[in-house]
């Protein structure tokens, strides 16, 4: 009875060494191909979803991982037993996961860069000179998006005035366009405020802005007076 159980342990043992000297299952071989291609494709799609935005912060990490995956690509699966590939399933998840996770925090800063970049596309920059016509020193100029109702910064510096009859050059509007209506709101030297209606910049091919309280819409037709007036162009300080 002994020898025959010693047998029996000896045929045990060399069906286990015979077991792990032959290669894979056909179900862990495909499930070890499933799991590389499902890496491969993370680790595409993570390295696309980077290329397309400017935030370069998982550049190392892409790096790392990459020399991880180049590992993996190079094995020959069918010269491995069913023991060693589920040794090595764990580590391509979680080279897998790492991927996906990367990617989908890329995704939403690509998400943000895209939406910043389509709403920089709606403003218009529009280079304009002011002629103040309005009768009185102005300390305060403004453009109000009324579409929107935001109000741009003052284009005269603090302490800063434009003299009645002078112009104010260099001068940058923001045009948003999906915005229908504008108006300027120039603030004279008693603190008065004075809505000035003006025309569609979006369409405003002139480069000079007249600042009126006689009803006419800023950036209307200049007349020979005003034309003669853009020649004086100079702030003058408080």
């Amino acid at each position: 009875m002994k020898n025959k159980g010693f047998q029996i342990a000896i045929v045990t043992a060399i069906s286990a060494l015979l077991l792990v000297g032959c290669g894979p299952s056909d179900e862990k071989l495909a499930q070890a191909e499933e799991a590389r291609t499902l890496l491969l494709q993370a680790r595409d799609s993570a390295e696309e979803t980077y290329l397309d935005i400017t935030d370069s912060t998982n550049r190392q990490k892409l790096d790392e991982l990459s020399g991880k995956v180049s590992e993996i690509e190079a094995i020959d699966f069918t010269k491995m037993n069913d023991k060693k590939i589920d040794e090595l399933l764990p580590t391509v998840a979680e080279i897998t996961d790492s991927y996906q996770n990367m990617g989908k925090e890329m995704s939403e800063v690509l998400q943000v860069e895209t939406e910043d970049r389509e709403e920089k596309a709606k403003h218009k920059k529009v280079e304009v000179f002011f002629i103040n016509k309005t009768g009185h020193d102005l300390s305060k100029i403004v453009l109000h998006d009324k579409t929107r109702d935001v109000y741009s910064d003052n284009y005269l510096k603090d302490g800063v005035s434009l003299l009645n009859g002078y112009s104010l050059m260099g001068v940058t509007l923001d045009v948003y366009a999906d915005s229908g209506e504008w108006e300027f709101v120039v603030t004279d030297e008693a603190g008065t405020d004075h809505n000035i209606s003006c025309a569609n910049l979006k369409e405003f091919k002139k480069d000079n802005i007249t600042l009126s309280l006689d009803g006419s819409e800023a950036g209307g037709e200049e007349s020979s007076e005003t034309s003669e007036s853009s020649e004086t162009t100079e702030t003058t300080e408080n």
